[in-house]
Formats: structure tokens, sequence, C-alpha cells
């Protein structure tokens, strides 16, 4: 097989080349911030060195397709960028000791903290409130004189008792067809009404 190596100074300068293609589609800053970073610069080079040994003219992707060296590099730095970012983000969640942190830092993080499986009681009131209100406007719709009866049942049992346009047609012996139609000019009526 034959293999073509770079110096190192090509491919660190591949490295910074990638990281200004491909690091901006992540987060703002994260470019500055690779660029700066030594370490980093250097992970994704050894990867695009990694890239040139691995990378075979001859093998083919899953569509058939062969990959070019240019391309391969590409994907390799692109993979080092991901595992820069998901290191980051797995030390940003190491767990803090207690012990450590002064009675300030604490206020501070206490105020930042958010439980976001939990709702605040206010929202949770409005929504209930919202709901409430829907239904009775929904409600009044359905049984105004805006809707003829028929119109009515099937938009009811369309929507709140969710059958299908075929069982409501087989219930009414008509197709599913004017069903659909006799439900779409009830929900035109009620627009022209609201």
């Amino acid at each position: 097989m034959d293999r073509q190596f770079e110096n190192l100074d090509t491919y660190i300068l591949l490295a910074k080349k990638i990281i200004s293609k491909f690091a901006p589609g992540f987060h703002s800053g994260l470019q500055k911030e690779l660029l700066s970073n030594e370490d980093a610069i250097s992970d994704i080079a050894s990867a695009l060195m990694t890239a040139d040994w691995k990378w075979d003219k001859n093998r083919t992707g899953f569509e058939g397709k062969s990959k070019t060296r240019y391309s391969y590099r590409n994907q390799c730095g692109l993979w080092a960028i991901k595992t820069y970012v998901s290191n980051k983000y797995k030390k940003k969640n190491i767990k803090l000791s207690i012990d450590n942190i002064s009675s300030d830092d604490m206020k501070t993080y206490s105020n930042n903290i958010k439980d976001n499986s939990a709702c605040d009681p206010l929202d949770i009131a409005i929504n209930k409130e919202e709901k409430e209100n829907l239904k009775i406007l929904i409600g009044s719709l359905l049984n105004s004189a805006i809707l003829s009866e028929k119109q009515r049942k099937q938009i009811y049992k369309y929507y709140f008792e969710e059958k299908t346009l075929l069982q409501i047609g087989t219930e009414y012996g008509v197709t599913r067809e004017a069903v659909r139609q006799n439900i779409q000019k009830g929900i035109k009526k009620i627009q022209q009404y609201v």
C-alpha cells in the first residue's frame, strides 16, 4: 500500500485550516479557542496523520463511492474537533465538592441552578387556565348555530374522539371524502365567524 505523509508543519497548517472551516459550525468562539490551544491543534494534526496512515484509495463507502484523501482528512479532523468538544463538556460536568466552595460561590451557584424537569407553578396554573378557556371556546363554537348538527358531530368525533374519517363515514353511511369535505366546510364557517 502506498502511504504518503506530509511533514509536521504541514499537518499543523492543515489542522488550523480544518479548525477554521468546521469549528464555527459547532458554536461561536470555538474556532478562536481551538486555534489558541496548542494541544487541540496537535490532537487534530495527529488525527490528520492517522487519516493519511489509514486512507485507502481503493476502499469504498456506503454508496459504493471511494473517498478522496482530502475528504477523509476532513472527516478525521471533524471527528477530532467533536472529540475535543465532548471532552470539554465532560470536564464541565465534574461534580464539585461542597467543602471546596466558598459561601459566596455557593450563593452564586444556588441562584444559577435550575431544575429543568420541574415546572414553575405559575406556568402550570396558566396552562391549566388556557386549556379550560380553550375547552369553553371550542364547546361554545361547536354548540353555536354556526355549524349544522352533522358538522358539529363529525368535527367532535374526528378531533375529540380521534375517530378516522373512514370510521365516521361508515357510521353516517357516506364516504370518507364526504366526511372530510363536511368537516372542512365546518372549519371554514368557524374561521369566518372568529
